[in-house]
């Protein structure tokens, strides 16, 4: 078939013709359901500013053991469950310092934690030698961990302080310092959120987080107070497992793709063979949602066509 450039156009235009136009996307935002929201815009700017007043309270408390230069500073307010929070810490955070924190009542409600480096930088700071070689082999000495439990304690402190004077809510320390371990006695759905600050100076930046759970800081953040009932929480899981099962999910099955000249297209004909590249001893692949999950072979039934699953794919 002999086609200039004007008929090439006319017949892609006429192609082109044959396909209803993509509808305009939605303006959405991407949203992870890997992490809580439980807080909106509003409740996370009260947050900050609660965040910037525990930040004075620090500064105070570690100008007076360490350096009068230094300064602390809010940097983040970030939400996080339980569970995913628990497998951070014995994960990634295993050099990491915490101490609990508690309130009347309630038990465990959240955390201080710091690095192993801030650590070892406040104690040179507190032994006025920033010079001084603290914590060698990634390890603090029996000394060097009693003065880290004082240094603690004292930050603590301070910000439980803040929060009597800004929020009053009470918080109280619970036990000793722990190194890398989760110390609350929750892992599930629980909401909690981190409050980051970054503290000392140019030369020597330290990372400082409080971890709480949500509710405790409800009124703080104008949420308005819900109760639920154990028998509620216990049952959420079920919930979501329930709904989750009368979701619909879009299923599949590719046969193959084939490339071809463009000019064999043009003279493809009612009753032409197009020879695909999957051979006819392959099973099929199916896909769920756009992500291969099994092998089937084609068959029939009921006068529809059906496929016969064989095995679960191996792809990830």
């Amino acid at each position: 078939m002999d086609l200039g450039r004007e008929k090439l156009l006319n017949l892609m235009n006429q192609m082109r013709s044959q396909v209803s136009p993509e509808p305009p996307a939605p303006e959405c935002t991407d949203v992870s359901w890997t992490v809580p929201h439980y807080f909106d815009a509003n409740a996370t700017e009260r947050i900050t500013d609660l965040a910037n007043a525990l930040a004075e309270f620090m500064q105070r408390t570690l100008r007076v053991l360490c350096d009068d230069t230094f300064e602390v500073k809010f940097d983040t307010v970030t939400e996080h469950y339980a569970y995913l929070l628990a497998e951070q810490v014995e994960r990634d955070n295993g050099d990491h310092y915490f101490l609990t924190l508690s309130m009347k009542g309630k038990g465990p409600v959240g955390f201080i934690g710091i690095p192993f480096e801030t650590c070892t930088r406040l104690i040179a700071q507190m032994l006025r030698d920033p010079e001084s070689e603290i914590g060698e082999e990634a390890q603090l000495s029996a000394l060097e961990e009693s003065i880290l439990q004082d240094i603690i304690m004292m930050i603590t402190d301070s910000l439980c302080e803040g929060f009597s004077a800004y929020g009053e809510v009470v918080l109280e320390k619970e036990g000793q310092i722990v190194h890398g371990q989760w110390s609350l006695p929750f892992r599930k759905f629980e909401d909690m959120c981190r409050i980051s600050f970054q503290a000392g100076n140019e030369e020597m930046p330290l990372e400082i987080s409080l971890y709480l759970l949500d509710a405790v800081i409800d009124s703080i953040a104008g949420v308005p107070m819900v109760q639920v009932t154990p028998e509620q929480r216990q049952k959420t899981p079920e919930q979501i497992t329930k709904y989750l099962g009368d979701a619909t999910a879009e299923a599949t099955v590719w046969l193959s793709p084939s490339m071809m000249a463009f000019q064999d297209i043009l003279t493809l004909e009612k009753g032409d063979f197009v020879l695909l590249d999957h051979k006819v001893t392959t099973p099929l692949d199916v896909q769920i949602n756009g992500q291969e999950c099994f092998k089937a072979w084609p068959a029939q039934s009921a006068g529809r066509g059906a496929i016969v699953l064989t095995e679960q794919s191996t792809n990830p």
